[in-house]
């Protein structure tokens, strides 16, 4: 099967997010990044229109604009955007979601967390 991949990388978000409430007191940076399986391809390049495609810009609004409520877990926003991206297209086979907190590390490293949603 042919498939086309959609990615974004370490796009960045300001989000209130963390276990204890002070750490939520302020918004954070994270950066989250996508990949995105569809499949039935249309015929590139004779279908060159967004149409044939997701766009990708209505991932990075929701990543940098829309993610919710606080969370105490970096794993809800990845879910968050998966639910969002797979929501975007019937040919949406599964989407893989990381959301790295740059803060919790002092010095050089991130946390990060990984998540991968099938489309039912």
């Amino acid at each position: 099967m042919d498939l086309q991949i959609i990615r974004i990388d370490d796009a960045k978000a300001l989000v209130r997010v963390g276990v204890p409430d002070p750490e939520r007191a302020n918004p954070q940076e994270v950066r989250i990044s996508v990949a995105m399986a569809l499949a039935d391809l249309p015929d590139f390049p004779n279908e060159d229109r967004i149409g044939a495609t997701v766009d990708y810009d209505r991932i990075l609004h929701f990543i940098r604009d829309d993610l919710g409520t606080p969370a105490h877990l970096i794993e809800t926003l990845a879910d968050r955007v998966a639910g969002h991206c797979l929501s975007l297209s019937d040919r949406a086979l599964w989407v893989e979601v990381t959301v790295k907190k740059p803060s919790v590390l002092s010095g050089d490293g991130m946390v990060a967390v990984t998540i991968r949603r099938e489309a039912l």
